[in-house]
């Protein structure tokens, strides 16, 4: 493949990619320099010929790029990859968040979610630490980490993110909504501990004591605790 190229997918000749399968695909070229920031990719034709579609698909697909601010068009210059440094969007994939990822992910939060809890212990109400105590109550009641253990984490967090005072975190929070789950889910299925239950609640436990005592420094702590713990929970596997 020269540089630049788009190979199809390894499943292209059992199965007609769709156009979220190619655009996925550009998306990690893009991502990991194989389509360098600055230049054009291939033409509408060269890659119907390449994934084995019709134009309309590979329309559809590049309409997905310019969506998530990864490439730009230009009248008689074809479509051009955005560089980084001027990209106005972002997306997170969750569909495809594999084992470094999300712990990608994890290190992501630590900053922002440390920031959150500091902010959270200072500026709470009343009715903030009953939504975060709620989230946590459904948590430790969940009979295993099924799809109720799962959201009541998720609600936990954004909780917390709410507590701020700062629409801007809660937003971010929200965002991150779907990748969060799918981190969440491939850390637990990872994880060979047994006692991963009472670990993370008890951790969670400790971010709540700490905002409840508007304790800024203990609350931020807990939450980066928390967060490594997930982190050496995924790598120690």
């Amino acid at each position: 493949m020269t540089k630049g190229e788009a190979d199809p997918p390894a499943h292209a000749a059992a199965k007609t990619p769709a156009a979220e399968e190619i655009a996925q695909h550009l998306v990690v070229l893009i991502r990991d320099g194989t389509i360098p920031s600055g230049t054009k990719l291939p033409t509408e034709q060269t890659l119907s010929r390449q994934f084995h579609v019709s134009r309309t698909v590979v329309r559809e697909a590049i309409s997905r790029l310019k969506s998530d601010g990864l490439v730009e068009s230009r009248q008689g210059s074809g479509v051009s990859v955005i560089p980084p440094s001027l990209r106005k969007s972002f997306k997170l994939h969750e569909a495809v968040l594999g084992h470094q990822q999300v712990i990608d992910l994890l290190e992501l939060r630590q900053p922002l979610e440390m920031a959150s809890a500091q902010l959270a212990a200072v500026r709470h109400t009343t009715e903030d630490l009953e939504h975060i105590g709620s989230a946590l109550q459904r948590m430790i009641e969940s009979s295993d980490w099924s799809e109720e253990g799962l959201q009541a984490d998720l609600d936990f967090h954004h909780a917390i993110a709410k507590a701020t005072g700062n629409s801007f975190y809660a937003d971010f929070m929200a965002f991150l909504g779907g990748a969060l789950r799918a981190a969440i889910v491939t850390a637990r299925s990872e994880s060979n501990n047994p006692d991963i239950k009472s670990i993370t609640v008890q951790e969670h436990q400790k971010i709540l004591e700490a905002i409840e005592a508007r304790d800024a420094g203990a609350a931020g702590h807990a939450m980066l605790l928390h967060l490594r713990g997930a982190t050496q929970r995924m790598t120690e596997n």
